[in-house]
C-alpha cells in the first residue's frame, strides 16, 4: 500500500477510535445517571470505572514534564467540577513553550499507544490477526477471534485496552498550544518540501514509514473493534433503558 494510502487508512481509524472514545464517555455517564438519578454519583462511576486510564494519562504529562526539564507542581486525581466541564485529575506544569507544553499535552497519548501497541500485539497478537485477513478474508478473522476469546485473563487486558483507549485522547487543555507549534511545524514542513527535501526520501524510509503505520492501524483497529463491542452493549442498555421509563 502506497504510503498516502496508509496514512489515510490509520488517520480514519484514529478518527473513528476518537468518535469513539467520545460517545463511550458521554453514554457511560448518561446511563450512571439514569440509574443513580445523580449527576454526582455518575461521574464518580465514570471516574472509578476509567480510573486506571486517568492515573496513566496524568501521569504522562508528569513524566513528561520532568522529562523535558519543566517545573512540576501540584498533582490531583478525583473529579472536580469546573465551571464549563469536570476534571477527572490535573498536572500543573510551567510553561515551556508552545512545542514543549504541546508535547507534554500529547503525552497521555504517546504512552496510550505504547501500551496498546504491547497488549495488542504480545497478548493478543493481532499481527496473526492481519495476516488472517490477507490471506482467508473474514473466514481467516472469525477463526482468528476465536482464538483470541480463548487467550488467558481474555477480560483484564480487554479491560486496560477499554480504559486506556478511552483516557489517553488529549484534553480541551492539553490540546490548547497545538495551534502555535503546529503552525511552527506546518513553516518547517512546507520550506523542507519547497527546498526538495521530498524527492530526498529514500524508498527505505517510505517504506518505514509505512511499516510503522501498518503497526499502529492493526493495533487502533483491533482497539476499535473491541470499543465497539462495549458501544454495542451501552447502546443495547439504553435502548431498554428508555424502554423502561416510557413503560413506567
Amino acid at each position: 500500500m502506497p504510503l498516502l494510502a496508509q496514512f489515510v487508512t490509520f488517520a480514519v481509524v484514529l478518527a473513528a477510535l476518537v468518535a469513539l472514545s467520545r460517545w463511550i464517555s458521554r453514554e457511560v455517564q448518561i446511563l450512571g445517571m439514569h440509574l443513580s438519578g445523580s449527576s454526582n454519583v455518575a461521574v464518580m462511576g465514570y471516574y472509578l470505572l476509567m480510573f486506571p486510564g486517568i492515573l496513566l494519562h496524568e501521569l504522562s504529562h508528569y513524566g513528561m514534564a520532568r522529562l523535558l526539564g519543566l517545573k512540576v507542581g501540584k498533582f490531583t486525581l478525583g473529579p472536580r467540577r469546573r465551571k464549563d466541564h469536570i476534571e477527572l485529575g490535573s498536572v500543573t506544569i510551567s510553561s515551556g513553550g508552545p512545542l514543549l507544553d504541546s508535547i507534554v499535552g500529547l503525552a497521555p497519548f504517546l504512552t496510550g499507544t505504547l501500551v496498546l501497541l504491547l497488549v495488542s500485539y504480545l497478548v493478543f497478537d493481532v499481527a496473526a490477526l492481519g495476516q488472517a485477513w490477507s490471506t482467508a478474508g473474514w473466514s481467516g478473522i472469525v477463526a482468528q477471534w476465536e482464538r483470541i476469546r480463548l487467550v488467558p485473563d481474555m477480560g483484564i487486558w480487554a479491560y486496560v485496552i477499554f480504559v486506556v483507549s478511552n483516557a489517553m485522547m488529549p484534553s480541551a487543555a492539553d490540546r490548547q498550544p497545538w495551534l502555535i507549534a503546529g503552525l511552527y511545524l506546518g513553516i518547517a514542513f512546507a520550506a523542507f518540501a519547497l527546498l526538495g527535501g521530498l524527492a530526498r526520501v529514500t524508498q527505505s524510509l517510505q517504506d518505514e514509514l509505512i511499516g510503522t503505520l501498518q503497526i499502529l492501524t492493526m493495533a487502533f483497529l483491533f482497539t476499535v473493534a473491541l470499543n465497539l463491542v462495549v458501544a454495542g452493549v451501552l447502546g443495547i442498555a439504553e435502548l431498554l433503558m428508555n424502554g423502561v421509563r416510557r413503560g413506567a
